[in-house]
């Protein structure tokens, strides 16, 4: 009951949020107005693309870390084990698994 409550209360904040960002006039525009101008402008914009730039570094920077300190990993679609598993441990771990999924009768 309590959650629904919460639910309904910050749905009703949201929605007077809205309202206010979208009709009430802020100097010449409304607040989302100027929000829209704010980061429609050629420096946000030089922002957003440099941060993208820089994220992208970085990402390759790790990956390229990552498969220095795993040279064996085939990659991110690999299915290779990482630790070796011999016949005889995979054949008690199958019966293992199949033991305890087995219906009940």
């Amino acid at each position: 009951m309590f959650r629904l409550i919460r639910w309904l209360f910050s749905l009703v904040i949201f929605a007077i949020v809205f309202w206010f960002a979208t009709t009430i006039p802020l100097g010449n525009k409304t607040l989302w107005g100027h929000l829209r101008a704010i980061f429609g402008t050629q420096e946000a914009k030089d922002l957003a693309k440099g941060a993208e730039d820089e994220a992208k570094k970085v990402a390759d920077r790790m990956r390229d870390q990552a498969h220095k300190e795993q040279p064996d990993l085939g990659g991110p679609h690999s299915h290779a084990p990482l630790d070796p598993v011999d016949a005889k441990d995979q054949k008690d771990l199958d019966k293992l698994v199949h033991d305890k999924t087995k219906k009940k009768k």
